[in-house]
């Protein structure tokens, strides 16, 4: 985790977890455990608070400011993200996903999908077919999907039932685990694409 970071609603930083003492890796590990065996994660967890960030296409002195200049940027308790890297590290292999899919991931952006679209168009218009394009805005496409759905693609990919209880009984935690505004999020990028 990177250091210099926003504390949550408890106000506790990175740098309290990354100074304190040599026993709380084993603390946080039992309460970890504890959690996952239950299915219950503290109701701490599913509070933060959103700071509103400037996008960067946004000039705030030459116009009228909107709400649709900035983005929302959720500061979650840095226990819950530790919490959040131990499942990714336990459980990434749940959560892979297609080559073919470039929202949500690490490294990845528009110029991979650029190039990929570049690169189809120029194959078929080489053999002297056409092509058409389609483009779908989904902004926002998470606060309108299925959450119940997602819960049974989970349960298709064979996820362990331990996890799938303490997703199911702390939704909150669930959507603020994938909501893509999540601050240093792991699991929003792989679940979501």
């Amino acid at each position: 985790m990177k250091r210099g970071k926003a504390p949550g609603l408890d106000g506790i930083t990175c740098e309290h977890l990354l100074f304190s003492h040599a026993l709380l890796p084993n603390i946080l590990a039992k309460l970890f455990k504890f959690m996952i065996t239950t299915g219950h994660a503290p109701s701490s967890f599913n509070q933060s608070y959103t700071v509103p960030i400037p996008k960067s296409s946004c000039n705030l002195y030459g116009k009228t400011v909107t709400v649709d200049d900035f983005r929302g940027v959720s500061i979650s308790p840095v226990i819950s993200k530790v919490f959040e890297h131990c499942i990714f590290d336990r459980y990434g292999q749940f959560f892979e996903t297609s080559d073919n899919q470039f929202g949500f991931k690490k490294n990845v952006g528009c110029a991979n999908v650029i190039y990929v679209l570049r690169s189809t168009v120029d194959y078929y218009v080489s053999f002297g077919t056409t092509v058409n394009i389609c483009a779908l805005d989904l902004s926002k496409a998470f606060d309108k999907m299925n959450h119940h759905g997602l819960f049974i693609k989970l349960m298709d990919r064979n996820v362990p039932v331990n996890l799938l209880s303490l997703l199911e009984n702390s939704s909150g935690f669930l959507l603020e685990l994938l909501a893509s505004t999540q601050m240093g999020g792991l699991l929003c990028q792989d679940l979501l694409a």
